[in-house]
Formats: C-alpha cells, structure tokens, sequence
C-alpha cells in the first residue's frame, strides 16, 4: 500500500513538473514572439491600422504572417470547402471558403478558414465584380480567401492573436485609399505647409492642384494649366 501511495505521489510531482516546464516554455515563448514581431514586423508592408485607436489590434497581412510561420517552420496545406471549383461564365455572385492547415513536417499545428466573394464593394457601396474575366475573377477570389486563411491559421497556431486580429484589406476601402495615394503623390505636388501631397484635378482642360484641409480646401498658390 505504501508503495503505492508514493507512485501516486511521484506520477504527480512527475505531472507537475512537466506542467511547470510548459508554463514556463510558453512564456519564453511569448516573449520571443513578442521581440520579434517588433524588430522584424513592419508597418503598412506586415500589418496596418484602420484607425488611430489605441485600443484596436493592427490587423495582420499575409506578408506579416509569412515572417512570423519562418521561424516556426510552418508550411500551409489548403483546401477550398464551398465554391466553384471551375470559373463560372456569368456575373452571377458566388463566394469561395477555404480551410488552411499548417504544418511542421508531418506534424498538425493548426488551421484557419477564409471566404471572399467574387463582388466587391466600392467605398461608395456599389458592388462590381472582383475581375471583369471570369477565369481571372475565379482565380482571384480564390486567391483572397486563401490569404484569409492563412492569416487565421497564422493567428491560430503562434498565438498572435495577442498582437494582431484578421486582415481587413478584402473590404477594399484601405485599397482604394492606397490608391489615392500613390495617385497624389504620383502629382509630383507636395504641399510644405501642411506636410500632404496635391491631388490633381481636371475641367475644361485645365488642371489643378488641391488637398482637403479642415473642413475645406487648400489650394496651390499657382495652378498649373499643363496636362
């Protein structure tokens, strides 16, 4: 009987032990990832802000989530779940769902799901299609429900989620604002006041340089008439 209390009491020093080394390989964990994510990440090329609040995650991008899968030896598996699996020849909408699986090696270590449309909305809400092709609209579809998933594999498997929450770009409205301004800056006008780009405009065939300022506008002092 004796002999059998003190197993008992080994297995769980045993159990104990072993739970103290995960507690504490976790935290060491943690604080690895933590110190990579912020001398490796960087923003608007790995993750990005929709807002100035301090209290909103940044939202990771499948660039971001590439570096942090590195260094755990990470390799995604996908698997479209829902969809077509060949381009369809209408405008009819339809939505694709993929699961993503990462492993290292032969070994499971978690798994994300993403969807995407093949509409998109505009910032002003009208929805058109993803690409005017339909073999090019399937493929890109495709191609941003695996991102999604990748990212919430990504989140799912490292434990990120602390850091960051799911990529938002599909909604298109941080796209076109990217747009905007490369267009801005691509003007080749930049305003020293107020430390922004010019924006070009055009009537008549007559062009001019302008930014939002304030509840109004703020204008070049010269406008150029040059196309």
């Amino acid at each position: 009987m004796e002999n059998k209390e003190l197993a008992i009491r080994d297995d769980r020093t045993l159990a104990l032990n072993e739970l103290e080394t995960r507690f504490a390989m976790a935290v060491r964990q943690r604080d690895l990832l933590s110190t990579y994510i912020r001398e490796r990440l960087k923003p608007d090329k790995h993750f990005y802000k929709i807002n100035d609040d301090p209290s909103q995650k940044p939202s990771l991008k499948k660039e971001g989530a590439e570096i942090i899968c590195l260094p755990h030896g990470l390799k995604p598996q996908y698997e479209i779940l829902s969809g077509p699996n060949d381009p369809p020849q209408d405008d009819t909408p339809y939505q694709i769902t993929v699961r993503c699986e990462l492993r290292r090696g032969e070994s499971f270590e978690g798994q994300g799901l993403g969807s995407a449309s093949s509409m998109i909305t505009r910032k002003d809400g009208q929805r058109i299609q993803r690409q005017r092709d339909p073999g090019l609209r399937h493929n890109a579809t495709i191609k941003m429900a695996s991102k999604s998933a990748y990212i919430a594999a990504t989140l799912n498997a490292t434990a990120a989620s602390e850091f960051f929450t799911q990529d938002l770009e599909d909604d298109n409205s941080r796209t076109e604002k990217a747009e905007m301004k490369k267009e801005e800056q691509l003007s080749g006008y930049f305003c020293g006041q107020h430390q922004v780009w010019y924006k070009k405009f055009e009537k008549n065939n007559k062009a001019w340089y302008a930014h939002k300022q304030d509840g109004g506008w703020c204008n070049m002092r010269e406008p150029r008439e040059d196309m």
